[in-house]
């Protein structure tokens, strides 16, 4: 099965070009009715993801089938199109503070007055690149690890055709040791990094630890833990029952967690209403606190957090079940590679991605 990260960008970039220039120019409307000859020829010819769709759909509501089924399912992809078009919105500066509702923006700026930074983990439901207005405007350090790798096209256009750098972001599978600590470093002087802890992470085809123990976390007694560097390539999951089947969900941002010894956020934005000027729902709240964590409980403490993650993620993707885009076969991404019950490795490798 293809993973994830190696599924390749659809549509000519002159093509992107055009959507952008037509969203930008012309407004909500005319995109919408330019970006639907794009999904119905998406959803008619793109058999992998009309099926992770409908196997995601069914999940939630079993009775579903025949054109309910079909019609239900091109209306994922119309809101993945709508994403779309928020995401060129967001990266235009266009979306006012105004149109996001709840109290995350507030709770998301306070914790940044209190420099209580941490890592705060994020799923592919909603749309994040929303909160980029609010880290912007009120000037809060935000970074993410992504991996980008797979839609480099549409990222370098949104940049020329908006003119705005995008988000500060680093690439998962270039970490080094130098960027482990400078993310050390970040949450020490109070900011954020966000990580998307719903996707297995890259396949790794080289171990790269270094000699250098400097880089690495070092338990209470000093000694050295676990590799930063070499852990977020190496695909560590965890399984746990996800709508009603078992899923694997990625340790690496758990492991991220531990290994900083810092607060612990969930942070999520939906689309509440929509027409031209949608509003969105931003959540911001507390997950844990790693900070008090012993070497010999972080294993433990990562399957008891992934856990919990899952059924957060779950409660969320029921009440916005067509803000869901992951559309590969995310129940089969990977295998259990979890240790056997006699194992005394308590430091597994650890995978990163978004």
């Amino acid at each position: 099965m293809t993973h994830w990260s190696r599924l390749s960008e659809t549509g000519s970039l002159s093509g992107m070009r055009l959507m952008v220039v037509i969203r930008r120019r012309l407004g909500a409307w005319p995109f919408r009715i330019a970006l639907f000859p794009v999904l119905v020829w998406y959803f008619l010819l793109r058999g992998s993801a009309r099926r992770a769709s409908f196997d995601y759909l069914t999940r939630l509501e079993p009775t579903l089938s025949g054109l309910r089924l079909w019609a239900r399912s091109f209306a994922h992809f119309m809101q993945f199109g709508e994403a779309v078009m928020d995401k060129v919105s967001a990266w235009s500066g266009e979306i006012p503070l105004t149109s996001l509702a709840g109290t995350g923006p507030e709770d998301l700026r306070q914790a940044a007055l209190r420099r209580e930074g941490g890592v705060i983990l994020v799923a592919h439901h909603g749309n994040l690149d929303v909160i980029n207005a609010i880290g912007e405007r009120n000037d809060i350090d935000l970074c993410a690890l992504v991996h980008t790798r797979h839609a480099e096209k549409f990222n370098q256009l949104l940049e020329q055709a908006t003119g705005r750098k995008p988000p500060q972001v680093i690439e998962v599978s270039d970490i080094t040791p130098a960027t482990a600590m400078a993310l050390g470093d970040r949450v020490n002087r109070g900011g954020f990094v966000v990580i998307a802890a719903d996707r297995v992470s890259i396949p790794p085809t080289t171990d790269t630890a270094p000699a250098d123990k400097s880089a690495a976390d070092k338990d209470e007694s000093g000694e050295a833990a676990v590799n930063t560097a070499a852990s977020p390539l190496k695909p560590r999951v965890h399984h746990c029952d996800f709508l009603g089947e078992s899923a694997p969900f990625p340790e690496g941002p758990f492991m991220l967690a531990a290994l900083l010894r810092c607060n612990v956020y969930t942070l999520g934005c939906v689309r509440e209403h929509g027409g031209a000027h949608p509003r969105f729902r931003v959540d911001f709240a507390p997950f844990d606190d790693s900070r008090e964590i012993k070497r010999s409980a972080r294993q433990d403490w990562i399957r008891q957090a992934i856990q919990r993650h899952a059924e957060h993620l779950e409660a969320r993707v029921k009440r916005h079940p067509l803000q869901w885009f992951n559309f590969f076969d995310f129940w089969h991404q990977a295998p259990s590679n979890e240790p056997a019950p006699d194992s005394t490795d308590s430091t597994p490798s650890t995978d990163n991605n978004a």
